[in-house]
């Protein structure tokens, strides 16, 4: 006869979405128990540590402006690291600035001057109004909006590849709308101790098995090979690698691969991000994180980190260095490689309509699916379907 291991809520994921709903649950009284199949948790949020460096797995940043994140943990308690409020944008001409006005209003007699902002600029103001209405490929809502010229093509659309992971166009026109507004009204950063503090700070207190691959998940009981668990409720913070637990999970996903190089000396100022307004090679975004985050590099080194879309294919060493070289106006033959992350589940993607409203999904009577899939790509669509998830058991 079979023993079981009994709780209230069963929640199968250490991501984001499973820690910030088993949180909530716990603050409310109930017994949770988290399985994790990984030995860490964070899912896709994680950070290694490698010679001395703190490498996150793939390119990523946290904005504090998510509405979610105060939610489920102390902010100050992640030790954030702003990046500069300004994009580096590597044209045919030389290196240009682009500073957010919003924050520092003579920014703006910079940022005319850059060449940047033309009339055609204008049409982005437009487009947030054609978004609220309507919602369709994000390519499509600029030309309709009439948003045009290098603003566009030299700084947005590049920028966006790198938070979205493609650049087709393709993506949702409202998610697009919501994501810039957010980058407007916060300054994203890194944690000083890399990615994993988000979750590891939401793990605090739980009751987390790891190395617990779920192998069956049938109306309230789960099967692990190490034993089997009932509970009143299950959710599946469904990832990547739920889709045999929760066929209505499986999405498409955009791949990243992202290089991480040491150096000793500093190819940029500043930690701003970079992008490269002529599009010419495989590096979507990249930036000096060290000079935000002295704690990702030992004293004396420096880290960067190079973006780039397996939608693309697949890019080599050799084209990111030359063209990290053009875009720095640095040799770049002398850095060391400190990892290469391949990543097919970056993030999934968010095709037109966006449905604001879906967070969570029923699969039977007594489970749950939640997670960044449900429409949402990103750190605030895990934390908010999680907390949705949780806020749904308790009512």
């Amino acid at each position: 006869m079979t023993e079981f291991t009994e709780c209230d809520v069963l929640v199968v994921g250490a991501g984001l979405a499973g820690l910030a709903c088993a949180q909530r649950l716990v603050d409310r009284g109930r017994d949770v128990i988290v399985l994790e199949s990984a030995d860490r948790v964070g899912g896709r949020v994680t950070s290694d540590d490698v010679d001395g460096f703190i490498v996150d797995r793939g390119f990523q940043v946290l904005n504090p402006a998510y509405p979610s994140l105060a939610e489920v943990v102390p902010v100050g308690r992640l030790g954030l690291r702003p990046f500069p409020r300004a994009i580096a944008v590597r044209r045919t001409d030389g290196l240009s600035t682009l500073k957010a006005p919003t924050r520092d209003p003579f920014a703006l007699a910079g940022d005319l001057s850059s060449g940047l902002v033309t009339l055609g600029s204008a049409g982005l103001g437009a487009f947030f109004a054609r978004a609220a209405a309507v919602d369709e490929p994000y390519r499509r809502a600029f030309d309709v909006a009439r948003f045009t010229g290098p603003l566009r093509d030299e700084v947005v659309e590049p920028f966006l590849a790198g938070v979205i992971c493609e650049d087709q166009g393709a993506t949702s026109s409202r998610f697009v709308s919501w994501l810039l507004r957010l980058f407007a009204q916060g300054t994203p950063g890194v944690p000083a101790r890399g990615m994993r503090a988000l979750p590891e700070l939401l793990a605090r207190g739980l009751d987390v098995r790891l190395n617990t691959p779920v192998t069956e998940v049938a109306s309230g009981t789960v099967r692990t090979d190490g034993g089997a668990f009932a509970a009143r409720s299950v959710v599946l913070a469904a990832g990547p690698g739920c889709a045999h637990l929760a066929p209505s999970a499986s999405v498409e996903w955009h791949g990243t691969r992202t290089f991480w190089f040491a150096c000793d000396a500093a190819p940029a100022s500043d930690a701003r991000i970079h992008v490269d307004g002529r599009r010419t090679g495989p590096v979507t975004t990249t930036c000096v994180t060290s000079l935000a985050a002295p704690s990702y590099a030992p004293d004396g080194r420096h880290l960067v980190p190079a973006l780039t879309l397996t939608e693309r294919g697949v890019a080599s060493e050799q084209d990111v260095r030359s063209h990290l070289a053009e875009i720095y106006g640095v040799p770049t033959d002398g850095w060391e490689v400190v990892a290469v992350h391949d990543l097919p589940h970056t993030v999934p993607a968010v095709r037109p309509p966006y449905d604001t409203g879906r967070r969570v999904e029923r699969r039977d009577d007594r489970t749950l699916i939640c997670g960044d899939l449900m429409g949402n790509a990103s750190t605030e669509g895990a934390l908010a379907s999680g907390l949705a998830a949780a806020d749904a058991i308790l009512a």
